[in-house]
């Protein structure tokens, strides 16, 4: 079956789609299929990110309504075969641990990697993710209240049993110099009480890669990130440096 990973953020805007959609990508990218499954009913962005918004027939609504067949709502991705999504509802709708369950057992076998891109906040939505995931990815920018969300987040998977979680730092600064007020990414870690995983660099082309479509360059700042982060996950030892 597939390994289900969770990405969270206790406030919204921190940058979880982006993480769910190109750390996709970037496993697809070396040959693993992945399946994104977007959870926050109502406000879907990434069919946006992969180029399928035209391609929508079926989404999670219609999943979880019985509308549809599961594999009916999967759509792929046109420039990355090996990644597909299921769009999220269109109408705010509650998607269940059972429901999240449904779909692993029927398209697990097909996928190495399910991801969860859940709604910002540590609500229901949240806790009923938490309860099929095997590894929770919980996102963060470097700024006071995100870092505070971020802890509310990792308290609430590991209350759920998430056992493995993980801190992804977000739009994170290239110059430590700049992450004033804060000194350094140690203040983040500490707050958020979560091991670090991944820090993505702000960058103006990897917004533009999530808003047109398209894949992200490789020769930019973050597709290497992005790669070393999948291959964290996989569980190879790739330091963690910051200039």
């Amino acid at each position: 079956m597939a390994k289900i990973i969770l990405v969270a953020s206790g406030k919204g805007g921190a940058g979880k789609s982006t993480v769910s959609a190109l750390l996709g990508e970037a496993f697809a990218f070396r040959k693993s299929p992945v399946l994104l499954m977007e959870l926050d009913s109502g406000l879907r962005s990434l069919d946006v990110a992969l180029g399928v918004t035209e391609n929508i027939v079926f989404d999670m609504g219609d999943i979880i309504r019985g509308s549809c067949e599961i594999k009916d709502a999967v759509i792929n991705c046109p420039f990355c075969p090996n990644l597909s999504l299921i769009a999220a509802a269109a109408k705010p709708i509650m998607v269940t641990d059972e429901i999240i369950r449904k779909i692993d057992r029927e398209l697990g076998n097909y996928y190495e990697f399910i991801i969860l891109d859940c709604p910002a906040g540590i609500g229901p939505e949240l806790e009923e993710a938490a309860k099929c995931a095997d590894l929770g990815l919980v996102v963060a920018t470097p700024d006071p209240s995100s870092i505070r969300g971020a802890r509310a987040a990792g308290i609430l998977l590991q209350n759920s049993g998430v056992k493995e979680r993980r801190l992804v730092i977000e739009r994170c600064p290239q110059k430590a110099k700049k992450l004033s007020p804060l000194k350094n990414l140690d203040e983040i870690i500490d707050g958020s009480e979560l091991q670090l995983i991944g820090v993505i660099w702000e960058d103006p082309d990897t917004r533009d890669a999530m808003d047109s479509g398209e894949p992200l360059d490789d020769t930019g700042v973050n597709f290497e990130t992005f790669r070393d982060l999948s291959e964290r996950i996989r569980g190879k030892n790739i330091p963690l440096g910051f200039k």
